[in-house]
């Protein structure tokens, strides 16, 4: 800058540009940087930026020169020292940039002149570019490495360019520094991911070199100053500029974190600390504004982010207004997860070489919510190894104004056609290597006819497909390997982290030969337009359009009146209408379904077809035209209807709806109950086979009637039938309560205590724990107990939290502490399984102990109140008792047959409870002859247990045969023991979990409030399929 002279001083053509300091500490150069807002407005309302010619964007897409970036094996970067100060204005247009400034308080205020491009102007950007790209205009035919790259691999002031050698980076910077120095620009903060390249940069500057901490400096003496004269102010700025070469191992780059030792990108989330302050609708759009994802890799998760910004405007809510709970909830749930983004890294380097195949490949796909399109990089190198990158991703949320799946499904499709033609744009890619793939045969046929064909909505986004990729670049991928479904839907920070399809590629275009598939039957959703023809359609098919008798019956009386053109003082319809309303509908009936047999009738008067199923019911018609039978019951005294029936056919939906009202009408009456009243009025061809047909669908009798069905009894897991030691594997669960007294005597105090139950998967054997709550405290004491007597627990299965107690008190208890436990036993390498919730046949092993435990409670202690030392006392003897049962078979004829086994054999060598043996003493046995013998009576013990135990699990005594398995989308009546069927919830099966031997046991719900587990043996599968 320059003062203003007196003579010079015209205040009213000049423009004051008010300035503030802005300190930035993450800065490694500039610090403080002065900031002049050239948009105050003066008195006119009129400010310097709206009267400027901002000039048009000249920097390339900051997407594009990431992706440039990426190709070369050698990533460089650095950036332009001051780049606005080394470009100089018009002598004239330095009124318009001035300043009151001064060097100390004690000066007074001077004016000045700016006389570079000022930081703040709006022209400012165009006036810095423009003039870097004229120096590669001007000198770059002497510095052709550079001068390319002058042109596209700046973003502003930074430079992001590569190599693939050594040798070739150092000649590019050696040209990149001349051609740049021509026009007064220098280059610092050089960086790369190669050492011994910046070890080469270094030396291109032949100045003194200064090491500092994590930084190399180079001073370059600029005795040159061209403007001194003018400026009259001393930069010290531009007497002594330092070169820097950076050796930091993660620096920021175009708002990315690049890692260079590992040369891969790393996310960073700032996110301001949670406080008191209510959550509102600027709060949360200021954190998402937050996030930076130019090229779409973390889209996944962003999309959410859209999603809810989407949510909150169909809310109605003000900037500051509160939100509800359940939105905080949702939010904070989203919110904590996003700290986990910094665990996300990329490859910066896609693996590419000069020689390398190169192919674009691209996915589509859409939701309700949003709509996605990523791209892949498949490289196949010389050697036929092949590499797939991610390169770039982008999400539209859904319109407000809904609209059907396959055309958002199309609106995918159109985002991934130009994201593929910008890309190979980029990469110098030819059309051929372009592979397009969504998951909707609706979008492939529709891409397979001309846009013609289609109505404006599908015709418009097809030609533009079209325009870009050719039909035959289209393929179908399902939606298990279509990686744009992750962004289509969302998925939470913690999901993402990690996952391979959406960071790597399906895993098909790994192969060197990759099936392009299209589906032959295409579907095309009736967009098809249909031209110059007429279709009829029968009159009847107006019946399949109602599932209510009287539905029908009304329209077609209203139509009746309409067609007479009659007066009538009712809005309402009369008996009857009605009546001549049914009346019109089962005659059209019988028309459709009996045509010759009608036809005859009407023309006879009688019925003479041999082969009519209608000719031993003697059918007539009767004055309207109906079709009736003629019985042998006319000198009856019943009435006319029931002596001479309507006829019905059996296949028609009018017979359906009349079914249908009678089911109601008899109150959800059994098949008997329906028949009888059918046959009241009418004949229906096969009605007992349509009656039990109706009654088996209705849903409301199938809830009230629903039966669950056992699945075939599942293999035993290997740890069953696997000799172990006694409790290496081992399930636990909980028994009570009972009541424990605090002291002995009259006038005694009693507080509620459970039993905490171990049982040996291998040997059956028992342990028993008095615990005094239900807390983790207790848990772990009793845990610990348990370990110390019995030894390491390798393995510990129990009941998914509800099956510990019944009470829901102390399931809301149970639940709290199950994280800590598994915290301690995962500390002690204890694994912990859980069964799936309300499957207690899956802990039959336990089940069993809890229920011996109560049996030998029950019978002792009856009512009876013990101290905590007589509770444990007495089940150290009910656990002798259990563990002194059979598991093998007892023999009562033979005596000489050795006695049966049982878990105490396995634990002192015989059962515990047990009458004395006689001592005889063997004063001749060596030790070793001793312990041989124990290990030797130890091992028949378990060859015992594999001959005679084993054996008699064999056998499945319950639940020997396979039943059908529900199937993903049945809707079913989730059983509970507590409720009438009536209360049970609905679910719909979203997810089959098979076991090892293919047959499902276990499937995952959903609710209208929550998404479950349950076993197939809690379903009741009901009459209903989707439409």
């Amino acid at each position: 800058m320059r003062p203003v002279k007196e003579e010079d001083n015209k205040k009213d053509e000049a423009v004051y540009l008010p300035h503030h300091a802005v300190i930035r500490n993450d800065k490694t150069t500039t610090k403080v940087r002065v900031v002049f807002n050239a948009s105050e407005k003066n008195k006119k309302g009129v400010s310097l930026n709206d009267t400027l010619m901002v000039g048009p964007t000249l920097q390339a897409d900051l997407r594009h020169t990431i992706l440039r970036w990426r190709v070369h094996a050698i990533g460089i970067v650095a950036d332009i020292i001051k780049m606005y100060r080394q470009v100089r204005i018009a002598d004239e247009d330095a009124v318009f940039q001035r300043i009151l400034w001064r060097e100390s308080p004690e000066k007074p205020l001077r004016d000045y002149e700016l006389v570079t491009v000022t930081f703040g102007t709006a022209s400012a950007p165009y006036q810095a570019v423009r003039s870097l790209h004229q120096v590669a205009y001007d000198e770059g035919d002497k510095y052709p490495l550079a001068a390319d790259r002058v042109l596209n691999s700046f973003y502003m002031d930074d430079l992001m360019m590569g190599s693939n050698s050594v040798e070739e980076g150092v000649e590019i910077c050696k040209q990149m520094v001349a051609l740049l120095g021509k026009g007064g620009f220098a280059l610092q903060k050089w960086n790369s991911n190669n050492r011994q390249l910046l070890d080469r940069i270094s030396s291109i500057y032949t100045n003194e070199v200064v090491q500092q901490t994590g930084q190399i400096k180079i001073k370059n003496e600029n005795t040159e100053n061209k403007d001194k004269e003018d400026i009259g102010v001393k930069e010290k700025e531009i007497d002594n500029k330092e070169i820097e070469i950076k050796l930091n191992s993660t620096i920021k780059i175009l708002g990315l974190t690049w890692n260079r030792h590992e040369d891969c990108f790393q996310y960073s989330v700032n996110l301001p600390p949670l406080t008191t302050a209510p959550v509102t609708k600027r709060l949360i759009i200021s954190d998402i504004a937050r996030l930076f994802d130019p090229l779409g890799w973390l889209a996944p998760s962003v999309v959410l982010a859209k999603m809810f910004i989407q949510k909150l405007w169909l809310l109605g809510v003000c900037w500051d207004e509160e939100l509800t709970t359940e939105v905080i909830t949702e939010w904070s749930t989203y919110r904590e997860e996003l700290s986990l983004l910094t665990k996300v890294q990329v490859p910066r380097w896609l693996g590419t070489s000069s020689s390398d195949d190169l192919e674009l490949h691209g996915f589509s796909d859409a939701s309700k919510a949003a709509y996605s399109a990523v791209v892949y990089l498949r490289t196949i190198d010389v050697s036929g190894k092949i590499h797939l990158s991610l390169l770039v991703a982008k999400t539209r949320v859904a319109p407000i104004k809904q609209i059907s799946i396959p055309r958002l499904e199309l609106c995918g499709a159109v985002l991934v056609s130009k994201l593929l033609i910008e890309t190979a744009e980029i990469l110098n890619i030819s059309k051929e290597k372009i592979f397009a793939w969504t998951d909707s045969t609706v979008v492939l046929s529709w891409l397979n006819s001309h846009p013609s064909r289609w109505k404006t909505f599908v015709a418009n986004r097809t030609s533009e497909i079209l325009g870009a990729l050719n039909s035959s670049q289209w393929f179908h991928v399902p939606t298990k390997e279509n990686p744009a479904d992750c962004a289509s839907r969302g998925i939470l920070p913690s999901s993402l982290v990690g996952n391979e399809l959406w960071f790597s590629g399906p895993s098909f275009l790994k192969n060197k030969l990759i099936e392009y598939k299209r589906p032959k039957n295409l579907k095309t959703d009736l967009e098809q337009t249909i031209k110059a023809h007429t279709a009829v359609v029968p009159e009847h098919v107006v019946f399949e359009n109602y599932s209510s008798l009287r539905k029908l019956v009304k329209v077609i009386a209203y139509c009746r009146r309409v067609l007479k053109k009659e007066k009538h003082d009712s809005k309402y319809l009369k008996d009857h209408e009605i009546e001549a309303a049914l009346q019109t509908c089962i005659r059209k009936s019988q028309i459709d379904s009996f045509t010759t047999e009608y036809e005859q009738l009407k023309e006879k008067g009688y019925l003479n077809i041999k082969s009519s199923k209608l000719k031993s019911l003697c059918p007539f018609l009767d004055k309207n035209g109906i079709m009736r039978i003629r019985g042998r019951l006319e000198k009856s005294e019943l009435d006319e209807q029931v002596k001479h029936p309507i006829v019905l056919p059996h296949s028609c939906h009018l017979t359906l709806l009349i079914v249908a009202d009678a089911h109601e009408k008899t109150l959800h009456g059994g098949p008997q109950l329906m028949a009888n009243y059918l046959r009241s009025a009418y004949w229906v061809i096969g009605a007992r086979s349509l009656v039990q047909q109706y009654v088996r669908k209705c849903v409301t009798c199938a809830k009230q009637r629903a039966s669950v069905r056992n699945q075939l009894m599942g293999a035993l897991p290997s740890v069953r039938c696997t000799p172990a030691r006694p409790f290496l594997y081992s399930g636990v669960d909980y028994a009570g309560p009972i009541s424990i007294r605090t002291t002995k005597g009259r006038g005694h105090r009693s507080y509620k205590g459970y039993i905490c139950l171990f049982v040996c998967m291998s040997t059956r054997a028992i342990h028993l724990e008095v615990v005094s709550d239900m807390s983790t405290q207790a848990f772990l004491a009793a845990f610990r107990r348990f370990v110390s007597r019995r030894g390491h627990c390798a393995k510990l299965w129990s009941d998914n939290g509800s099956n510990f107690v019944g009470a829901s008190r102390e399931l809301q208890q149970l639940a709290s502490i199950q994280p800590a436990i598994a915290e301690y036993l995962e500390a002690n390498n204890t694994e912990w399984h859980f069964i799936p919730p309300h499957a207690p046949n899956f802990g039959g092993l336990w089940e069993a102990g809890v229920k011996s435990t109560k049996f030998h409670l029950k019978r002792v202690i009856g009512d009876s109140t013990l101290t905590y030392e007589e509770m444990t006392t007495f089940l150290n003897q009910v656990e002798a008792c259990l563990n002194s049962r059979p598991i093998s078979v007892i023999n009562f004829t033979d005596p000489g047959e050795p006695l049966p086994l049982t878990p105490g054999h396995f634990l002192i060598g015989e059962p515990i409870i047990n009458v004395p043996d006689k001592n005889y003493k063997s004063s001749n046995v060596s030790y070793l002859t001793r312990w041989q013998f124990v290990q030797r009576m130890l091992q028949s013990f378990w060859k015992r247990w594999s001959q005679e135990y084993l054996s008699k699990l064999m056998n499945r005594y319950k639940w020997a045969s396979q039943v059908p398995e529900p199937n993903v989308g049945d809707v079913v009546l989730i059983k509970e023991d507590d409720l009438p069927p009536s209360r049970w919830l609905l679910g719909r099966v979203i997810e089959k979990h098979p076991g090892d031997d293919n047959v499902t046991r276990v499937v995952t719900l959903r609710t209208k409030t929550s998404v479950i587990k349950r076993p197939t043996s809690k379903l009741c599968i009901l009459p209903i399929s989707d439409p």
